[in-house]
């Protein structure tokens, strides 16, 4: 089941002696894997995801354990049925469960709308652990649309445009310690945004050349 970059990150995170963080990692290897329904939308194990998000933080030098803990879990609440914040605060930490909380969706709430989103991405910014694992999340996200459908990369690149871009401009002002890594955040995703955008337009210009021609 252990891909390179899981043993990467396993063999990275016991140099490192975070021995919660690698505790998290088991957990979510065991409880979001493939053979429990869990997968990406190309069909891989869902905790590749998770790994791949941690590994970016670490790449540009955070060393919190608790922030990397927490990346780690960051889906578990909302995506795996029985889990709840009080668990990952008895089972880790408060500082963990408090940045996990931050990035999960609340059932019953409308995310796409506007007040929703913009109230969830304000809570997030106040804390820069929040902020750091939540934008690490939605840059591994974005990377990986090109395996996910028409319709699902034009709502998340103008999703995007409309709150995470200006959600990063914030967290640099705000976090300057860590503005790179806000800064190339938008740098990243702004490009493919624009392709996908441009991609969605040629498209329904086409689908109206059709439907004129069929007229």
């Amino acid at each position: 089941m252990a891909s390179s970059r899981t043993r990467h990150l396993k063999e990275t995170l016991s140099n490192f002696k975070f021995l919660m963080a690698l505790r998290a990692l088991e957990l979510v290897m065991y409880e979001m894997n493939a053979d429990k329904g869990y997968i990406r939308h190309n069909g891989a194990h869902y905790f590749y995801h998770l790994v791949d998000v941690t590994q970016k933080l670490i790449n540009h030098g955070i060393r919190d354990e608790n922030i990397l803990t927490a990346a780690l879990l960051h889906d578990l609440v909302e995506d795996v049925p029985g889990y709840t914040i009080d668990q990952i605060r008895k089972t880790f930490n408060p500082r963990v469960a408090h940045i996990v909380d931050l990035v999960t969706k609340k059932p019953g709430i409308d995310y796409k709308k506007a007040k929703n989103i913009l109230f969830y991405l304000e809570k997030i910014s106040e804390d820069y652990g929040a902020s750091l694992v939540k934008t690490a999340d939605r840059m591994h996200n974005f990377g990986t649309l090109l395996d996910a459908t028409p319709e699902k990369r034009i709502r998340q690149a103008i999703e995007t445009e409309k709150y995470f871009i200006p959600f990063f401009k914030q967290c640099r002002k705000r976090y300057t310690t860590y503005a790179s890594f806000f800064f190339e955040a938008k740098t990243q995703i702004e490009p493919q945004l624009w392709m996908i955008k441009e991609y969605d337009k040629k498209v329904k210009e086409l689908e109206e050349k059709i439907n004129q021609l069929e007229k």
